[in-house]
């Protein structure tokens, strides 16, 4: 009967301190402390805002293209100091996935890029920028997303990403 008394004490105790971290109980040193750090880390990162050079090659079956070295295996890095994601889709028949907010841009553009005409739009959404480039080469349909996490960022990164992208057996 003790061991069951004790056990409920203690848990209750595991309970209240968990409550406390929760919910942000601490002294004031430790938020000082905190804050400090929250604006180095916000200062660090206004100091880290340079443009990333696309070097690193990437080679698929159709295509070939650059992408920056600090990339990550999913297709993510650091540019100008947001987050950026680039994607890469083909297929042998143009589906919905090559027209993803088609129905949310009032106009598709028609650019060239070392040769290849691309339908290419911006389309921004609260926090997050798409840049959509597709084309047709062959009897295969392509599309680049450059995803931005941000509000603004400079469109002539993407385009020097684009101009990196070479299609092979054309």
């Amino acid at each position: 009967m003790n061991k069951k008394v004790i056990f409920r004490f203690l848990v209750a105790i595991a309970l209240i301190c968990e409550l406390l971290m929760l919910t942000g109980c601490s002294n004031k040193n430790e938020e000082t402390t905190s804050s400090k750090t929250e604006n180095s880390t916000s200062k660090e990162a206004e100091e880290n805002k340079e443009k990333v050079a696309f070097t690193k090659e990437v080679a698929k079956a159709r295509v070939k293209y650059k992408v920056p070295e600090t990339m990550d295996s999913i297709g993510s890095f650091k540019d100008l100091g947001l987050n950026c994601t680039i994607y890469y889709y083909t297929n042998q028949s143009s589906v919905m996935a090559l027209y993803p907010y088609d129905d949310k841009v009032e106009n598709v553009n028609k650019v060239t890029i070392n040769g290849v005409e691309y339908e290419t739009y911006k389309y921004a959404e609260k926090a997050m920028i798409h840049y959509i480039y597709r084309t047709q080469v062959g009897n295969y349909y392509h599309l680049f997303t450059y995803d931005v996490y941000g509000t603004e960022y400079e469109d002539s990164q993407v385009e020097t990403f684009m101009n990196t992208v070479e299609f092979i057996n054309k």
